[in-house]
């Protein structure tokens, strides 16, 4: 047998879940954001009291932070959906199932819901209680990826 056909003998490997594609990068970007929200939280805290009146330089604060964080939380969606459509198609050699592509998407809205939850919990007083419900949907978005790259 020569190295040649050996070579195409051999399956590829199977799709195991990236700790750091599927799990650190979403986990810290996250964090970026639901940071940078956080400090959003800091600085417009007591402006909603009557007959608060907002500093310039809070003004200017809230209309740099909002833009971030929003960018922040799209830069981890988008990045997330790309990476994942092209290691689906290159393990299904460009002709990805329907159905592979809708939960992959699906996946994409569990982390999107997971990144909102975070974000809201760290920015707003009182919203703690939503970083519990970011945990199932950030499970969720695990096994979606899992079963969009079962057997694969």
């Amino acid at each position: 047998m020569t190295p040649e056909n050996e070579f195409q003998s051999n399956p590829p490997e199977a799709f195991r879940l990236s700790k750091l594609w599927d799990i650190y990068i979403p986990i810290t970007i996250a964090a970026v954001p639901a940071g940078i929200f956080a400090l959003l939280g800091l600085v417009t805290e007591g402006l909603d009291k009557p007959g608060a009146q907002p500093s310039t330089w809070v003004i200017v604060t809230m209309i740099a932070l909002q833009p971030l964080g929003i960018i922040a939380m799209a830069f981890v969606i988008l990045m997330r959906f790309e990476f994942g459509l092209q290691q689906l198609s290159h393990r299904t050699n460009g002709h990805p199932p329907v159905w592979r592509k809708l939960v992959l998407m699906l996946s994409i809205m569990c982390i999107l819901l997971f990144d909102i939850l975070t974000n809201v919990a760290a920015a707003f007083a009182g919203a703690g209680p939503l970083l519990v419900l970011a945990i199932p949907a950030f499970v969720a978005y695990l096994l979606c990826i899992r079963l969009a790259f079962a057997r694969l």
